[in-house]
């Protein structure tokens, strides 16, 4: 395992016949031939603003179910925000565009009166498809 920080990829191929799975280039001219890529980033969510609000605190603002926090007047959506896992008995993030997106309907409708509660909108896992390809349903786009 290769751990390379603090570079951007700027193209991910398909490896030739014979050779690793894919071939990456990195914008600093790097090329890297690996079987498996795997991108992280840092996320810190920014909510220095609510310190001393009173609203609970771990990693992100802590919600129940319904993305509302400890102040029954405040709700968050997206990756500032910690939810409820009964399943787990555990605040967890929930990343990707269609997780925060339907965070964001679920407690808008939740601010105007409705109790919709949480429930994941894509599957965060990844797997080998029939052709051995990985992917995730989190990196699909509309």
């Amino acid at each position: 395992v290769e751990v390379i920080e603090d570079v951007r990829i700027e193209q991910i191929e398909q490896g030739a016949p014979g050779m690793s799975a894919r071939h990456i280039l990195f914008d600093n001219g790097r090329e890297l031939f690996a079987d498996v890529v795997m991108p992280f980033f840092g996320l810190l969510p920014a909510a220095d603003f609510m310190m001393g609000s009173g609203v609970d605190f771990e990693r992100g603002l802590l919600v129940s179910t319904n993305l509302r926090t400890t102040d029954q007047n405040i709700w968050a959506a997206g990756d500032v925000c910690q939810i409820w896992s009964p399943e787990e008995n555990q605040y967890r993030f929930y990343y990707g565009w269609k997780n925060v997106k339907k965070m964001g309907e679920i407690a808008a409708r939740n601010m105007t009166g409705d109790d919709i509660h949480w429930e994941t909108a894509t599957d965060q896992k990844l797997f080998i498809d029939k052709h051995k390809q990985l992917v995730s349903p989190y990196w699909e786009h509309d």
